[in-house]
């Protein structure tokens, strides 16, 4: 969406206007509205191209506008590293929130271990010099200053109260991260706020039991019809290695994506 220097001025005073008699909450609200042109566009922007879509078909088939942008179920805390590893990460470079009610968030999960570095490029085609292969987890250790975790109590009651501070210190507050672009609040251990939600929690992503998102291991296919045990017995090494080569999915009714842990 366009918007021409006299809408600007005119959404620019309506909102500085507000500003007195709205919440922080309600403040940031009415940005996204105004900045986006609405529930059509998605946002905050996602950088995976693959999930940026299924976000978009499901709000667009579901008739919701986020908060939140995703709704994830099921083993979600790898997606959650892939996703903030992106975001954190150049060339994009947020900075972002994580309000943790579980206290299961590791941030140095974010950054690719060496070990997986090192594994991933000797099963590179040493002949392809192109480019090094992508990773999923494409942070630096210096990026990991860039993201901002609570661990409140578990109770909506408490997130809430985390996810508001959190908003307001982002926007307001004197913190290391004010040279970036703040990309949003992921939440996890939301209960029943993972949804579209009565309980008012709005992060850009919710983490919990409920979602529409739902995260498991790829499917790896089991031993061929008539193998016998003395087979599986001497196949098992490759068919470990089959298995931990195995992705992760995240699944809904719109459609899903395959990411691997490298």
């Amino acid at each position: 969406m366009t918007m021409d220097a006299a809408a600007a001025k005119h959404v620019g005073a309506r909102l500085l206007g507000e500003i007195e008699e709205g919440s922080l909450e309600e403040l940031l609200d009415a940005l996204r509205v105004n900045l986006t042109g609405g529930s059509s566009n998605i946002r905050p922007h996602i950088p995976i191209p693959a999930l940026a879509n299924i976000a978009s078909r499901h709000h667009n088939a579901a008739k919701s506008a986020p908060p939140p942008v995703l709704s994830v179920s099921g083993r979600y805390l790898p997606l959650l590293y892939h996703l903030i590893s992106t975001l954190i990460a150049e060339p994009h470079s947020y900075a972002v929130v994580v309000v943790d009610a579980e206290s299961r968030f590791d941030v140095t999960r974010l950054v690719t271990s060496p070990s997986s570095s090192s594994s991933s490029s000797s099963s590179a085609n040493p002949l392809d010099r192109s480019s090094p292969a992508r990773s999923s987890y494409p942070a630096n250790p210096s990026d990991l200053r860039h993201v901002h975790v609570y661990q409140p109590s578990r109770g909506q009651d408490q997130i809430r109260a985390a996810v508001a501070a959190a908003q307001e210190w982002m926007v307001y507050g004197s913190h290391g991260s004010r040279a970036r672009e703040w990309w949003g609040t992921v939440v996890i251990g939301a209960g029943a706020g993972a949804g579209a939600g009565s309980s008012g929690i709005k992060g850009d992503v919710n983490a919990g039991w409920k979602g529409w998102l739902r995260v498991e291991r790829e499917e790896v296919a089991g031993f061929a019809a008539g193998t016998s045990i003395e087979e599986a017995l001497r196949d098992r090494g490759k068919r470990q290695e089959v298995v931990d080569g195995a992705g992760w999915v995240a699944g809904s009714r719109v459609g899903g994506y395959v990411w691997k842990d490298v």
